[in-house]
């Protein structure tokens, strides 16, 4: 679920080769954002590096030594600098001004924290750029009881699932060997429908036992893929993290933002990137719709029976509880980020907290104490993630397969927000 939080990893990314164009009043609002960003990132480290197009700004940065306070002001300027200017009649123009915006504001959250905690929902709408609206659980309690009907297998719901998982756990030694399969076939998928050359994708198996999987992208088409050999994983979550982590993921999605915006448009926002910025949401809904895209569940199935299990040494014998299982899952996307509020507000402790994800979330009691571990170290990005999940789960419903390749395109290459992309719909 978290997977994207190090695509955005507390560090500055920048993607090399354009030159920002000095174009209209939001060009230079976009510059002096630049140069705040990497203010705040020279507060933590010396250590910056920029391209030729965002050397300027690098050199402004270093020259004003901005304290955290003064950068705040001086975003907070920039936002009234942008409200104040006329809307045009291009909609990915004012796309991008709400965008900025919504980077504004979460530099501003980012390096002037409030003296007092924020409702989760405030934080939520300063930091990621959209109001959440979070569902009742009893709203997925039909879908639960559909899965209980069809589900076969013995004992409770939560138990047939904790087994089914069990009997496709893969041994450490064999993780590398399945992943790696898993990337090349979402990779050849993703390719039939979205241009990927030039690009690099490094792989590095590591003993993260917080983070399953992550990415970060490097600029110029690069990414390194980091996926944990330490906590326990089976065949569906290797095949996840390469569809999502990768292609047509996190990689693919900005790979694909730095080719259109800051290459092509010259657009100096997206030379520097924080880990705050509003466009985590839409990348994990990119990311997660990704999986089921890349692999409808009967070609999931058939992949992983055919050519993952053997190389995990494994046989995939419980086919119909996988079928039943993948189907109903995308119906409770949204449950999270309601147990994870409840969580972080104090309405619920650990344990209830365990069992609302084991239930809504059809997690395994180890995979939900990670979660919490998760919730307790990120705190509201993973409600982030799950309402651009829930989002783009919405907007695709019913749509074609080419339908949807086209919008996830379109998706990977304009500067949306979350409202943007329910907008699609």
């Amino acid at each position: 679920m978290k997977k994207l939080l190090c695509l955005l990893s507390g560090l500055i990314l920048f993607f090399g080769g354009a030159t920002p164009v000095r174009a209209d009043p939001v060009d230079e609002i976009a510059l002096d954002y630049a140069e705040l960003a990497l203010g705040a990132q020279l507060l933590q480290s010396p250590n910056v590096e920029v391209d030729m197009g965002l050397a300027e700004q690098l050199a402004g940065a270093k020259a004003e030594a901005r304290t955290s306070a003064q950068i705040g002001e001086a975003a907070e300027a920039l936002i009234g600098r942008l409200d104040a200017l006329v809307p045009t009649d291009d909609a990915v123009a004012d796309m991008r001004r709400r965008s900025l915006r919504a980077r504004l504001a979460a530099l501003d959250l980012r390096v002037r924290p409030p003296a007092e905690p924020l409702d989760v929902a405030e934080e939520v709408q300063r930091r990621f750029g959209f109001t959440p609206q979070f569902p009742a659980l009893a709203d997925y309690d039909a879908t639960l009881a559909g899965l209980e009907a069809t589900m076969p297998g013995e004992g409770t719901l939560p138990e047939r699932i904790a087994a089914m998982r069990r009997s496709a756990a893969v041994p450490a030694d064999r993780i590398e060997a399945v992943f790696h399969a898993a990337l090349a076939e979402c990779r050849r998928r993703t390719a039939a429908h979205a241009p990927l050359e030039p690009e690099t994708v490094e792989v590095e198996f590591v003993d993260d036992d917080l983070t399953p999987a992550q990415t970060m992208y490097r600029g110029n088409g690069r990414s390194v893929v980091r996926i944990s050999r330490v906590i326990p994983t089976d065949v569906d979550r290797l095949l996840q993290n390469a569809c999502h982590e990768v292609y047509p993921g996190h990689h693919v999605h900005l790979l694909t933002l730095d080719r259109a915006l800051y290459r092509a448009r010259g657009w100096s926002e997206w030379g520097a990137a924080i880990d705050s910025e509003p466009v985590f949401p839409v990348a994990e809904a990119i990311a997660e719709h990704g999986v089921y895209l890349a692999f409808p569940v009967e070609e999931r199935i058939a992949f992983q029976r055919d050519v993952l299990y053997p190389l995990a040494g494994l046989t995939m014998q419980d086919e119909e509880q996988w079928r039943a299982y993948l189907t109903a899952r995308p119906r409770l996307l949204g449950s999270t980020a309601t147990i994870t509020r409840d969580f972080l507000t104090g309405a619920i402790d650990e344990e209830t907290a365990r069992a609302l994800l084991v239930k809504y979330r059809l997690q395994t009691p180890e995979a939900a104490q990670q979660t919490i571990r998760m919730i307790s170290a990120f705190g509201s990005f993973l409600i982030a993630s799950d309402f651009g999940w829930y989002a783009v789960e919405q907007v695709m419903r019913g749509r074609s397969p080419e339908e949807q390749w086209a919008l996830i395109r379109r998706m990977q290459s304009e500067p949306m927000l979350l409202s943007d992309v329910l907008a699609l719909r």
